[in-house]
């Protein structure tokens, strides 16, 4: 009755200013979920050099980064609700034009508090981009058609992000961590000159149904699926964040290598999304959402077992299972919101979608600072006990919990100063204390994608076809 009452009310013509073509419109889609992709990955590569660059502590770190999901988070419901009143092909370009000019603002900042200010202005740009991107291949094909496209855009954009860690790493490498930004500019000139030419465009009803997003709540389906994405981008988030501290800071690789070490999880998307959207296609979400978080959980307890010494091949199973895990679960939980959308209102259930993706990132993100800073804290004074520092070295470490916390070292502990053995015993201390940290924000990561598989069941059952007899 609901979903029924729903589409009565927001009964109206679409208006399509040109004959669909709708793989092109995939592509130009994916474009833009590309560019999105890429300015996450760079932030979670160039954090060592912009904490170096800027002077950025770890709080401020996490601020650069959830600046830009807290304004995406809080625009997409209302950009949603304008791409379906303004038209969902001409809210797209406006956000891409305004990702790539926020953009060109971060490689114009020299401090913490523009680079703030700018990866807000991109988080409000992606709010009008993402939604709009789904609401345009939700337009393009037939809602049981839907699972490839769906599974094609998220393997895409899974490309892009596990490539860009290669990409965005030889960039910081060669030109300094600006140059990944300013490669938005051009990719953002391409995708509008693609939408203009390929992209039919598409409006909801001239009227706005009063209380739409609560009615869209009320399907199971959407809110069920909603929370399937929050808790999946959770552990996602959280492993992207860790794994750049641990790499970088105290492994000691250098932002390409750790880029590659990074592939795991980020590739194994792509073939995982296409496979997501066809089984959610063919037996229905819930199997296939449930599923994924459980190969999740099970990834991200298998990245506690890293120390200081492992390799890269310590890391493809845990990858592997992260990764697949996400393809499969985030595109059937999609599939699920998608095909249980009016043609109406795409445009606020594909913010809907994006809402849950962000805010699982952001709680993500927070709990890395929280869990860190509390098991730090906590096991420090522990490891400084039984590595006997004299006392001057003791008080500086513990005075620089904040460093070991994103997996540095204080500064004034190096060998050329202390002596190679005293700063050995120092780096043993600070890389203990950053592994058991870390051990515990992966364990709470893990715990929550469990709780998302036991929701996972709340999925309802694909509608079963009504017999000749009774059709």
């Amino acid at each position: 009755m609901e979903r029924a009452e729903l589409m009565i009310g927001g009964a109206g013509p679409e208006v399509a200013s040109r004959t669909p073509r709708p793989w092109t419109t995939l592509v130009a889609a994916v474009l833009g979920g590309a560019m999105v992709g890429l300015d996450g990955t760079a932030v979670t590569i160039a954090a060592p050099y912009i904490s170096a660059s800027v002077g950025a502590t770890l709080g401020q770190l996490e601020l650069i980064a959830n600046a830009y999901l807290v304004a995406l988070a809080i625009g997409l419901l209302p950009a949603g609700r304008l791409a379906d009143r303004i038209g969902r092909r001409r809210t797209f370009v406006i956000g891409v034009l305004g990702f790539g000019l926020a953009s060109l603002g971060i490689v114009l900042s020299s401090g913490v508090w523009p680079l703030v200010a700018f990866r807000v202005l991109q988080g409000l740009a992606g709010a009008l981009l993402q939604p709009a991107a789904l609401a345009l291949l939700r337009k393009a094909f037939p809602a049981d058609k839907l699972g490839l496209p769906l599974g094609i855009w998220g393997g895409a954009n899974a490309l892009a992000i596990g490539l860009g860690p290669i990409i965005a790493g030889s960039f910081v490498q060669g030109f300094g961590w600006q140059a990944v930004f300013a490669l938005n500019v051009p990719i953002a000139l391409v995708t509008v000159a693609l939408t203009f030419f390929a992209v039919a465009e598409s409006k909801g009803p001239a009227k706005a149904v009063r209380g739409t997003v609560r009615r869209l709540l009320a399907d199971r389906a959407i809110w069920v699926g909603s929370l399937m994405v929050a808790a999946s981008s959770f552990g996602v988030f959280t492993l992207l964040f860790l794994l750049t501290l641990y790499l970088q800071n105290a492994h000691g690789l250098s932002p390409i290598t750790a880029g590659a070490w990074m592939l795991a999880p980020t590739c194994v998307v792509v073939l995982a999304a296409p496979i997501g959207g066809l089984l959610a296609q063919r037996f229905g979400p819930r199997w296939p959402v449930f599923a994924g978080l459980v190969l999740v959980a099970a990834g991200l307890t298998g990245f506690t077992l890293l120390d200081i010494g492992s390799t890269f091949t310590d890391l493809l199973g845990p990858g592997a299972l992260v990764g697949f895990g996400t393809g499969l679960c985030v595109i059937a939980a999609t599939e699920a919101m998608m095909g249980a959308t009016p043609d109406s209102s795409t445009g606020m259930v594909s913010a809907l979608q994006q809402v849950a993706s962000q805010a699982g990132g952001v709680l993500g993100v927070v709990a890395v600072g929280v869990v860190m800073s509390w098991r730090v804290t906590a096991t420090l004074p522990l490891h400084l006990a039984q590595a006997q520092l004299p006392p001057s070295a003791a008080d500086l470490v513990s005075r620089g919990h904040d460093e070991i916390a994103q997996g540095s070292l204080p500064a004034g502990l190096d060998a050329a100063t202390v002596g190679q053995r005293l700063a050995t015993a120092v780096r043993g201390v600070g890389h203990l204390s950053f592994l058991d940290g870390m051990g515990a924000t992966l364990l709470v990561a893990a715990g929550v994608s469990l709780l998302g598989a036991l929701g996972a069941l709340l999925l309802p059952k694909p509608a079963q076809a009504l017999p000749p007899d009774s059709a």
